[in-house]
Parts: structure tokens; sequence; C-alpha cells
């Protein structure tokens, strides 16, 4: 597992965070997993309306049996997705049957109405575990753990709450003199007009749900291995570890001289005491009764013309001082290179040197959700160009020049970090923490518009596009560096 390539934020989490990351995702990768989830269940809706059509009670049940079919792939995509494989829907269906195949017959029988299923599927279907090894590494994970059982509770009475839902609303889409009197007996009954959207909807209601359960399956899943495995403190040092790189040679040359430095200038200490201790030692042997007698001793010796007399043999410590003054030559050398090193050190985190300000300008993203946000990409005179827009007539457009020129301004005039995988809600909040009110308020106006407009299909009116746009000039008009 390549935890470098991980789009998460690995970190400690608790488990109902870990779910909460996984319906994060959900949201963020809803439409590949709702289509992936059609792939494999719709054929087989088709098939069991063929072969029961006349007791529609029997393909409800056997569609909802049989969805450990249909989530597998789900979870195949998003554990590619997550470390940064893009599978497209065909190569992902293509892997249908290595994926299902060695566990489907235990997966639609012992293990269907597992309230941890969603939690234990990557131990079978990613890690490839069987038998004694899957027991063991299911008690590891699943200790203390009550969360994936509260996720597939809660997901049974979501689905029954969606499926109620759509029922009521077609209800109240039927004219009042052609509603019935008593519309529970009737959603209750068994009709074959009422039974089939009733079936219908739980498929939806079913299809709805899915990429939420199988995602906070997956998320829960991977936080407590994390917990399990400390990946947060293995990434922590390898971040380090790539940081500190480029200071190896000093670091070793510092630890080196200080090493040497310490060897050298506790021996010369040393040796002083015990040179003194031993005399003082000597002193008050010879003082001892034992060696108080003298004697006289005769010998004969040669008084030619030699030397001197040759003086006794003494310690030289004249290379003390030698070595003292080239170890402060030294320690002054390290003092000047840890100085620089500092030095450097607080220029890389700031934007002083060129090289960080060129990985800052590599980090800044050039797409937000499908969106160009570079300054190449917008007009000379923005609110002039959404005018313009506006008057021919062409809302959208104009929305998204001005929510893209927003952005644009965020990111490279006053830099505020967003990452590319940011979604517009995400977006919202980290400009609404690093920007003033004034800014914040008029970001999520523009958000709020935009979001309804793209994904909600309600484009607002033309007047209050042509007041954000107003707003827009006032605060973002004239350029930082100008």
């Amino acid at each position: 597992m390549q935890l470098d390539r991980i789009s998460a934020n690995i970190r400690y989490r608790t488990p109902w965070e870990g779910l909460d990351l996984g319906f994060v995702m959900a949201r963020q990768w809803f439409w590949p997993l709702w289509r992936l989830w059609f792939i494999t269940a719709l054929p087989l809706t088709l098939l069991a309306v063929a072969l029961l059509h006349q007791w529609p009670w029997a393909v409800a049940v056997m569609v909802w049996w049989c969805k450990p079919l249909y989530e597998p792939l789900l979870l195949f995509w998003l554990s590619r997705r997550l470390f940064g494989e893009e599978l497209t829907l065909r190569e992902t269906a293509g892997q249908w049957r290595a994926v299902l195949r060695p566990r489907l017959l235990a997966n639609l029988t012992l293990r269907r109405l597992s309230p941890n299923r969603s939690f234990f599927m990557p131990v079978s279907h990613l890690e490839g575990l069987t038998g004694a090894e899957r027991s063991k590494r299911l008690e590891v994970l699943s200790a203390n753990q009550s969360v994936g059982s509260w996720l597939t509770i809660g997901g049974i009475h979501f689905e029954g709450v969606l499926q109620f839902s759509f029922l009521l609303l077609v209800l109240y889409l039927i004219p009042d003199e052609l509603r019935p009197d008593d519309w529970l007996t009737m959603l209750a009954g068994e009709e074959p007009v009422s039974a089939w959207l009733s079936n219908a909807f739980a498929l939806l209601a079913m299809s709805i749900m899915a990429p939420f359960y199988v995602a906070g399956g997956f998320a829960l899943y991977l936080t407590r291995r994390s917990v399990l495995e400390a990946w947060d403190l293995e990434l922590a040092f390898r971040r380090m570890a790539s940081r500190f790189k480029p200071a190896r040679p000093t670091a070793v040359l510092l630890l080196g001289s200080a090493l040497l430095f310490g060897m050298v200038w506790p021996a010369a200490d040393s040796w002083a005491l015990e040179h003194a201790g031993a005399q003082q030692v000597i002193g008050e042997v010879l003082q001892h009764e034992d060696f108080g007698s003298r004697s006289t001793e005769k010998y004969w010796r040669y008084t030619g013309d030699t030397p001197d007399e040759q003086k006794p043999w003494q310690w030289d410590t004249s290379w003390v001082p030698i070595v003292a003054e080239m170890f402060e030559y030294l320690l002054w050398v390290a003092a000047a290179v840890l100085l620089g090193w500092l030095l450097l050190y607080l220029l890389r985190l700031t934007d002083w040197l060129p090289q960080r300000r060129a990985a800052r300008s590599a980090a800044t993203p050039s797409v937000l959700f499908g969106l160009p946000v570079t300054p190449d990409s917008l007009p000379q005179d923005v609110a002039a160009a959404v005018a313009a827009l506006l008057g021919e007539g062409r809302v959208r457009p104009a929305l998204s020049l001005l929510y893209r020129a927003t952005l644009v301004r965020l990111i490279h005039d006053h830099h505020v970090q967003i990452p590319d995988s940011a979604t517009e809600g995400e977006c919202q909040r980290i400009v609404a923490g690093q920007r003033p009110a004034a800014e914040g308020d008029y970001f999520a106006r523009l958000t709020r518009a935009w979001v309804w407009c793209a994904y909600g299909h309600a484009a607002p009116a033309a007047a209050d596009i042509a007041a954000l746009a107003d707003a827009w000039q006032r605060l973002y008009g004239a350029r930082a560096d100008e």
C-alpha cells in the first residue's frame, strides 16, 4: 500500500470521524459509484422481474438479498481512486468476476446478515484473506468497534425513509379528485401498481444509500488500520526525511565534530586529574613506615667525556594547547555552519527562495471541479465580460466566469491554499477561515448561487448575478500587484 499517494488526510480519527470521512468520499464520487451499483443491480433486477413477475414481493426480497453482488465493485473502485488510480467504469466492470467470484457463496449465505458487512468487506475483497487468517484479522480490527453495526442499522432506516418519501411524493402529485381516501391502505395493499411502484422506489433508495454504506465501511477499515499501524507517524517521518534530506551532509559534519570533540576534551581533563591523583597516592605510600629506612649503595659509573646526564623521562604536554586551539577553531566553524543551515531552513519556510516560490506555484491548482482557475483563462475585464454574457441571456456562463474569477483572485493574488481535490463547500470553508468576513460572506453567496445553478439547474436572476458582479468589482477589481 503506497501511503504517499493517498488523497485523504491521514491522521488519528475516532471511528465516528472515520465514518464521516467515508460519507465525504461518497459525496465526492457519488455519480461513478451510483452508476457502478446499477451495472450489476439493474440486470439482476430485470432478471428477477422476468422470472418472478407474478410475485412482486419475491422480486423485492431477491433484489435486497443480492446486495453483496452490487457492493464489491464500488469498494474496488474506491480503493483504487483513493490512492490516485482513476479507473473508468468499463475497466472497473471488467474486474467484476475477479472481485466477486472467490467469495460469492459465503457473501450470499453465511455473511449476508452480518451487521458489519461493509466494515469486513475490505478484508476479504482487498486483502484476500480467507479461513483462519481472515477470522484473526477481523478479531483484531473489530476490537471495541461497534460503528460498523450502527452504519448498517442506520442505512436500513434511511432506505426505508427514502422509499416511503418517494411514495408520498408520487401520492401528493396525484390530483385531489383522483387521490384515494385511504391512501395508507393503497400503499400497503397488494395491487400490482402500488407493489411494483414500491419495488422501484426501494431499488432507487438502495442505490442512493449504497455509495455511503460502502464508502463508510471502507473508511472505518482505513481508520482502524491507520490507528493500529500508525500510518500518520509513518507519513510524518517520511515527510521529515524528505524535508531534511538536503541537510544530511551538514548534520553528519556537525555530529562528527561533536563526537570528536567529546572524545578528546574529556580525555585531556581526565589525564590531568588522574596524574594529580597518582602523585597524591604515591606521596601517601612513601610516607608509610615501610618506606622510612635508608641504605647506602655503591656502584661504578663511567665519567668520561659524555653528554650531560640524561634527565628522567617526563610526559610531554606541549601538544595540549595546540589541540585545544584547533578545536576552538573547529567549534567556530561548526557554529558558522549551523547558523548558515538555520538561515537556509528559515528561508525555505518562506517564499524568499526562488525554488520555494517555484514549488509553491507548481502546487497551485489549475483546475477545480472541472473549472480552469488560472489567470490566463480570464478575460482582461471580468466585470465587463459578465455584463456582456448577461446581455446575451447566457446566465450560466456569466455565473461560471464570475465564480472562476473569484477563485483565481483568491488563489493567485491572495495566496489562499485550496487543494485540487476540494469541493465547493470545502472551498467556502477555507475562504471563510483565511480571508476577511466581507470576502467570506461574498464568496458564500456566490458559491450558493453557483451550486444551485450548476447542480440544481436553478439559474438565478440576471439582476442577482449583476449585483454579484458589482460586488466582485469592488472586492477584486484591482489586482493585488497593481
